[in-house]
């Protein structure tokens, strides 16, 4: 703990506010600016006016107003002494304040707890939120390195509490966090930059602070929210001395995101990929970086990119997949994408079905959760969906109803469930439905041990 700051001599400014209160009390001497011929409008008979008398009064005055001016100018000089005093008076306080805590805390059982709690409860402070997990935030890691010096040592040391990082980089607004921090709220001293000239600019700071992060997960896995604007290129060295470590990647692409395969290229143990917001020009490009991904893929989200992925265009890919997300335009590639993914334990689907296509028997012997989202005049198309499939393994069913002026296929649902004799645990339907809309006693006649919940929402 770092000693109270003595600069300030108590005493010393004890006597200088003393004094002050007593130079306050007197009351400043405003002398007479009357003259004979302010008494007047114009001038008259009784009171002439000659040069040398008013000449003799501006004379006065401007000794005065010089006076005056010399007084004010010392005074702005004590009041910015005033001032300065006050801001180290203010430090002390904090200081001792702080000693005071310091003090107070190692009596504490908090205090006494072995690194090793402590670590578990600074793992669980994370918060869930990954674009709260940045160097301007005011939450935890960062929140935990300005308590005190041990909690800092303890929460440095922890590589755990710095896999997971939000980066958001735009070369024409350098580094803005998704949230708005006024300058001197970021502390980036905590950083202990060794070089203050090597961060002039906005960028060069948001890189080495970065940076810093990723150097104390410690070759751990990570993984990474990243929103593109310009700077693919920036983006990409960033993270070039930790791509071996990137786990999960989620990748928004902003406006004017170029170059976006550059993120993909030799990422060798991506595990997860999120996709969100592509320009529909760099969709070709981004299918075929997918299609390159390592086999130690295992999750895919594109449901947001808005567009049909062409299946087989990353077909190498499918294979490995256990989990799913993804906007589907044809009921037939709904089959076809199950035929490319043998392993897929969860499939979550945006179904745009704009076509009516006949569908011969499908079954899939390891999808435990399957997730809808409807849209319009896809119910028609379910219908055909439900009779072709077979799901045995299917455990959670859960259906997104976003409009009501048709009825969902519930009778195909359930002979869907019969087909399948699958042990079903829990059937959801949310969104545009109302309790009287589900046939709950049909579905639970089927499985007597199953779970229906109906959630009805505003969408």
């Amino acid at each position: 703990m770092e000693k109270v700051d003595s600069k300030v001599n108590l005493s010393a400014a004890s006597d200088i506010i003393a004094a002050l209160r007593i130079i306050l009390r007197s009351q400043v001497i405003t002398p007479d600016l009357e003259t004979q011929y302010s008494r007047t409008c114009f001038p008259n008979t009784y009171h002439p006016v000659t040069n040398e008398s008013i000449s003799a009064v501006v004379t006065e005055r401007q000794e005065q107003l010089d006076s005056v001016l010399r007084e004010i100018s010392g005074l702005e000089t004590v009041m910015d002494d005033i001032k300065n005093l006050h801001q180290q008076l203010v430090k002390q306080k904090d200081n001792i304040i702080q000693s005071m805590t310091f003090h107070k805390g190692i009596g504490s059982a908090l205090w006494r707890l072995p690194s090793e709690t402590l670590s578990q409860i600074f793992y669980d402070c994370l918060p869930e939120d990954e674009y709260l997990l940045s160097p301007a935030s005011r939450q935890a890691p960062m929140l935990l390195t300005r308590i005190c010096r041990p909690w800092r040592e303890v929460a440095v040391g922890m590589p755990s509490l710095w896999c997971r990082l939000h980066v958001r980089i735009d070369v024409k607004r350098a580094w803005q966090p998704e949230y708005e921090y006024e300058e001197d709220e970021v502390d980036w001293s905590d950083w202990e930059e060794p070089d203050a000239e090597a961060s002039n600019s906005d960028w060069q700071r948001a890189a080495f602070c970065y940076d810093s992060w990723l150097k104390r997960s410690r070759g751990r896995p990570l993984s990474l929210v990243l929103e593109c604007y310009h700077s693919i290129m920036l983006l990409r060295g960033l993270l070039q001395p930790y791509i071996n470590q990137i786990s999960t990647l989620s990748i928004h692409f902003r406006r004017g995101a170029r170059r976006t395969q550059l993120l993909l290229e030799d990422v060798p143990a991506l595990h997860e990929l999120v996709l969100v917001g592509m320009n529909y020009s760099e969709l070709q490009t981004i299918t075929q970086s997918i299609s390159q991904l390592p086999s130690t893929m295992r999750s895919l989200d594109i449901m947001a990119l808005g567009s049909d992925i062409p299946l087989n265009s990353v077909s190498p890919v499918w294979a490995n997949l256990t989990h799913v997300a993804i906007t589907l335009c044809h009921p037939d590639a709904f089959f076809r994408l199950l035929h490319l993914c043998p392993n897929l334990c969860s499939l979550t689907v945006r179904a745009c079905f704009y076509s009516q296509q006949t569908l011969g028997p499908f079954t899939h012997t390891n999808i435990q959760s399957l997730y809808i989202i409807d849209t319009p005049n896809i119910r028609c198309h379910l219908s055909r969906l439900f009779n072709a499939l077979s799901l045995p393994k299917l455990c959670k069913f859960e259906a997104l109803l976003a409009y009501e002026y048709r009825p969902w296929p519930h009778e195909e649902l359930k002979d869907l469930l019969v087909r399948s004799k699958c042990p079903l645990e829990c059937l959801t339907f949310s969104g545009q439905v109302t309790v009287t809309d589900v046939p709950r006693a049909e579905y639970v006649a089927l499985i007597p041990s199953l779970d229906v919940v109906v959630y009805p929402t505003d969408l």
